[in-house]
């Protein structure tokens, strides 16, 4: 864009000078004119960088995505528990998904399993890569005992839950701890993650149609939610 508005000029500047200096030129007038007038078009949209004029009219242009910013992230009907549930509803966004239970079953809880179609929707050419993390940000706690519906191990200072993604190839992905990472999800790439989740059932036996369960995950920034309703 730069150079052709120069050239405009460049060409302008020369019509103009040639009108000027060689009064026999046919339509002199005619080519000063159209000589101004490629200068002028020059100068507005693109500007004269060699003498550090900006251009009057500058578009803005769009902003390249944030990391993170732009991962589609939806929970699949697929997502499952180790016991019989009465009722099962995901929000129509996919980022919500909620389990009804008898006693029973909501005092045996010992596994919630999500499946997540993660989609890289931010911008750029199939090669770009983008970085990924899947982390868990809040576990409920039960009233009575205090203890929290996810297991904990090593020596408590991780949530028992196992990250993995299911189809062949890439992306790959990196667990430390309870958070996951990637650092090879391609632009476009969708893939389908896995949380795995040890529940503790001491702490489940202690909900109520009062006090459901609730875990809260950050999957590429996007958050989700999962609640556990005793009937």
């Amino acid at each position: 864009m730069a150079f052709t508005a120069e050239l405009m000029v460049i060409v302008g500047t020369l019509a103009i000078v040639a009108a000027l200096v060689i009064r026999k030129v046919p339509n002199a007038k005619a080519a000063a004119f159209v000589g101004g007038s490629l200068i002028l078009a020059g100068t507005v949209f693109g500007g004269l960088a060699w003498a550090g004029i900006p251009a009057f009219i500058t578009l803005d242009e769009p902003s390249p995505p944030v990391a993170e910013s732009l991962f589609i992230v939806q929970i699949l009907d697929a997502s499952d528990t180790d016991r019989s549930e009465v009722g099962e509803s995901i929000s129509p966004d996919g980022h919500s998904i909620s389990w009804v239970m008898a006693d029973n079953d909501m005092d045996g809880l010992g596994d919630v399993n999500l499946d997540l179609r993660v989609t890289n929707a931010n911008t750029g050419d199939p090669t770009t890569v983008w970085p990924f993390t899947a982390s868990v940000t809040f576990v409920s706690s039960s009233t009575a005992l205090n203890q929290p519906i996810v297991n904990q191990t090593a020596f408590n200072s991780r949530w028992a839950v196992a990250w993995t993604l299911t189809d062949a190839g890439s992306p790959t992905l990196t667990q430390s701890g309870d958070s996951a990472e990637s650092r090879d999800w391609t632009t476009g790439l969708s893939d389908v993650l896995n949380a795995d989740f040890q529940m503790n059932p001491d702490a489940t036996a202690d909900l109520s149609p009062t006090t459901p369960g609730k875990l809260e995950l950050n999957v590429g920034g996007v958050a989700l939610l999962v609640h556990l309703i005793e009937q």
